[in-house]
């Protein structure tokens, strides 16, 4: 019995065979059988050896299978397909078929593997295999796929501003900042030097996030190289994201070139430095409201056009003089001054009462979590990618995933678990659900119990029963 390479396999054994992974077939006598096998390590003389299972014979007629169900297929469905519904639903896939028509099943793909099992490109096509996407989209994912779509989606900034500009609605409460990427890869160009948390020197890039508080969900992201402060993006930015937002920013932002071009194009609400002169420490602070259960001292002025806000949080400050008279009574030196004792302002082209401005610029948090979420959670830091281009793409399907992420969390809000359940629990438990194929014929697993709570509670049961895509 000879094994025979595929070039010389008649073309009803290829029909059969087709697109199966490890897979090989030998000849005896004019008839062709079919092995499964794998690799599997020697460690007793230490070499690879090849494991064959035998499947059955193949003839015109089609495959004689040693078992019914030899060939039927097993795959991972609750969770790939949960996230493509909720993207769906929320129109991410309608706009990425518009947008990318060539592209959006490879952009989807690597979106679903950073949030549900993130893995390196070069792996990512062993994750999709045992999952349905093989089914629902088509055996059509590899690392050299994959590369292909990151490179055309980074090189076409106008494409990915298209679907953001989808994303933005008028009148929402914009938060936004910069973070850096860090990157293992010393030869891709939009890369610079730089030092991380760590005091490591690493080439980086940084990205810029709009995150929108009214919604709660990231809304536009872009990558700069790592030279450019996202300080000077503004321009980009107003032009962008358009009229009619509030952006709220932190005091790196400040300057009177910067201040000027918001006044014009948004609204917004910035932190002054503590040593501004737009600053009067000689107000008196003699009013009050209450945020969270705790007292906020304030006072407003016009000036030069822009309206201040001061407050000081009545609790900090009592911390910080506490801390003063501790370290005084240990021996050290320390100064302390009650006329700046927890105050912090905020300059705004808003006139509205300093409450609704304290409560928009404590918002802020949201992309600073987001940022978390995207570079810890998803894995994005540090991808060793060589190509500008690549880089770019593989960044901007990140964001989907974020995107996404940020659906399910909402969801999980809305239906009043997300004390219980996490983005990842439910993950995790709709990993459990898997579509079984047997003669041809699709059925979903056995229900798992918890899996069926989280999509009861999400109103998505429809996933698992007659009526969804089962």
């Amino acid at each position: 019995m000879l094994t025979i390479g595929k070039k010389k396999w008649p073309n009803y054994v290829k029909k059969v065979v087709g697109n199966k992974k490890s897979i090989e077939i030998k000849e005896h006598k004019g008839k062709y059988y079919a092995y499964k096998y794998k690799s599997i390590w020697d460690s007793e003389n230490k070499i690879p050896k090849r494991k064959s299972e035998y499947i059955g014979v193949i003839n015109d007629k089609g495959l004689k299978a040693r078992y019914e169900s030899t060939l039927n297929g097993i795959y991972e469905y609750g969770h790939v397909m949960f996230v493509y519904e909720v993207l769906e639903k929320n129109g991410v896939v309608d706009s990425l078929k518009k947008i990318f028509p060539d592209d959006w099943k490879t952009i989807l793909s690597f979106a679903m593997n950073r949030l549900i099992d993130p893995r390196s490109i070069k792996s990512m096509q062993s994750w999709y295999e045992k999952t349905y996407l093989i089914k629902f989209f088509g055996n059509n994912f590899y690392s050299k796929k994959i590369s292909g779509a990151l490179e055309r989606v980074g090189m076409s900034w106008g494409s990915q501003m298209d679907f953001l500009k989808k994303l933005k609605k008028d009148g929402e409460t914009l938060v936004y900042d910069g973070s850096l990427i860090f990157s293992s890869s010393r030869n891709n160009p939009i890369l610079e030097v730089g030092y991380n948390k760590d005091n490591l020197s690493i080439p980086k890039a940084n990205i810029v996030m709009a995150f929108s508080h009214t919604r709660y969900l990231p809304i536009f992201f872009r990558v700069v190289p790592g030279c450019i402060h996202e300080t000077t993006t503004m321009d980009i930015l107003l032009e962008e994201l358009g009229k009619d937002i509030i952006l709220v920013m932190d005091k790196g932002f400040i300057s009177k070139k910067n201040l000027k071009k918001m006044s014009a194009k948004s609204k917004f609400v910035l932190p002054l430095k503590r040593d501004s002169r737009m600053i009067d420490y000689n107000k008196k602070l003699d009013k009050y409201f209450m945020y969270k259960k705790h007292p906020i001292k304030y006072c407003n002025y016009k000036i030069n056009g822009f309206y201040i806000y001061i407050y000081q949080d009545i609790r900090v400050k009592y911390d910080e003089e506490m801390n003063y008279f501790h370290r005084l009574s240990n021996g050290k030196r320390c100064r302390w001054d009650e006329k700046y004792a927890a105050k912090f302002a905020i300059i705004s082209n808003i006139k509205t009462t300093p409450q609704e401005i304290y409560e928009i610029w404590k918002t802020r948090n949201g992309v600073e979590i987001a940022f978390d979420i995207l570079q810890n959670f998803l894995e994005t830091d540090r991808p060793y990618v060589h190509k500008e281009e690549i880089f770019k793409g593989y960044l901007f399907c990140s964001f989907i995933s974020l995107m996404a992420y940020y659906h399910i969390l909402k969801m999980l809000k809305d239906a009043g678990i997300n004390h219980k359940v996490s983005v990842s629990d439910a993950l995790l438990e709709l990993s459990k659900i898997y579509k079984v194929e047997i003669n041809g014929k699709e059925m979903i697993s056995e229900r798992v119990k918890k899996a069926r709570k989280v999509l009861r509670k999400l109103k998505m049961i429809n996933l698992i029963t007659n009526s969804g895509r089962s």
